[in-house]
C-alpha cells in the first residue's frame, strides 16, 4: 500500500508533537564494530552496500535514513546457487546463520550471538543481482505474530538494545504500550518503516521488478521449508527463540486486529494469511 500525502503529514505531526531533535549520542557504527571485532576475517573487504555511519547528528542521521529508504535495492545472502532474501523477524537470524556457515565454513567453530550474526549478515548481504540463474527464496511470517514479536523483543525486553531510540527523531519511545506502538507506526509511510516493521512484500519488490522468481515459504509451514532446505543440505537452527512461551493473540483486541490488518493488508493477501 503506497503512502498518501496525508500520511506524510501525520508523520510530520507525530514528529513535531513527540519527536526529540537531539540525538541520544548512541553510536550505531561503534556498536557494530565492537560486535564484529573478532570476526574481521569473515567481513568482505569491500562491503556491497553502505551501512549507517553512526553519526550522532540527529538531522544528518535522519536525512541519510530517508535517502536510503527511497533507493530501490535488494538484500540477499548467497551461498553457492542459493540466495536467501532476508526479511527481519521472520526467522531471519536463524536462516542467516545457516547460510553464513555455508559462505564461511570455519564460522561453525565460533559461537556467535544474534547481534553478531545480524551484523555479519548486514556486511555480507548483496543488494544487486549478480546471477539471475540462482534459486532465490525467502521466509515470511504471519504479520500479526511478527509485529507482536517486535514489540516483545524491543519493548518488553528491557535488557536488549533498543533500536528505536533515535529512529525518526525518537517517535517510538520504549514507554509505549502495544496499542500506542500500533497507532504510531500507522502514521509512518511504508517506505520509511524500519525493516522490522516494514511490510514483508516490500522486501521482494526489487526482485519482482527484475523478473526474478522467488520461492516463498511460510514460517508456520515448517514441513515445506525444511524439505526445501534439506534438498540444499541446510537446516534451520532455532536461534533467537523466545525463552517464554506466549500466544501472540493476547496482544490484540478486536480494534487492534483491524488496525494491524489495514497496515499489512498487502502481506495478508499476497501470502495467504487472514484474521484469526
Amino acid at each position: 500500500m503506497s503512502a498518501s500525502i496525508p500520511q506524510y503529514f501525520q508523520l510530520l505531526r507525530l514528529v513535531t508533537q513527540h519527536g526529540r531533535f537531539r540525538h541520544s549520542g548512541e553510536n550505531f557504527n561503534q556498536t557494530r564494530q565492537e560486535s564484529l571485532k573478532e570476526l574481521q576475517e569473515f567481513i568482505p573487504s569491500i562491503e556491497s552496500h553502505s551501512l549507517d555511519s553512526g553519526t550522532t547528528n540527529s538531522f544528518i542521521a535522519q536525512a541519510a535514513f530517508i535517502k536510503n529508504s527511497f533507493q530501490q535495492k535488494g538484500g540477499h545472502l548467497t551461498a553457492g546457487q542459493l540466495s536467501y532474501i532476508r526479511i527481519p523477524k521472520s526467522a531471519s537470524t536463524s536462516m542467516s546463520a545457516a547460510l553464513l556457515e555455508k559462505v564461511y565454513p570455519t564460522l561453525s567453530q565460533r559461537k556467535l550471538n544474534g547481534v553478531q550474526i545480524n551484523f555479519l549478515t548486514d556486511a555480507t548481504l548483496q543488494v544487486h543481482l549478480e546471477d539471475v540463474s540462482r534459486t532465490y527464496f525467502t521466509i515470511v511470517r504471519n504479520p500479526f505474530s511478527r509485529l507482536a514479536s517486535v514489540y516483545r523483543d524491543f519493548y518488553e525486553n528491557k535488557d536488549s538494545h533498543f533500536i528505536y531510540r533515535d529512529y525518526l527523531f525518537g517517535i517510538l519511545p520504549q514507554t509505549l504500550t502495544f496499542s500506542e506502538f500500533v497507532d504510531r507506526i500507522s502514521c509512518i509511510p511504508d517506505r520509511l518503516k524500519d525493516q522490522h516493521i516494514k511490510p514483508q512484500h516490500l522486501f521482494l519488490q526489487y526482485y519482482v521488478k527484475q523478473n526474478i522468481s522467488v520461492k516463498v515459504f511460510k514460517l508456520e509451514d515448517p514441513e515445506k521449508l525444511n524439505a526445501f532446505l534439506k534438498e540444499h543440505s541446510l537446516q534451520l537452527p532455532h536461534l533467537n527463540k523466545s525463552q517464554v512461551g506466549y500466544d501472540y493473540r493476547q496482544y490484540y483486541t478486536p480494534s487492534l486486529l483491524k488496525k494491524v490488518s489495514a497496515l499489512y493488508q498487502s502481506d495478508l493477501e499476497k501470502f495467504g494469511y487472514s484474521l484469526e
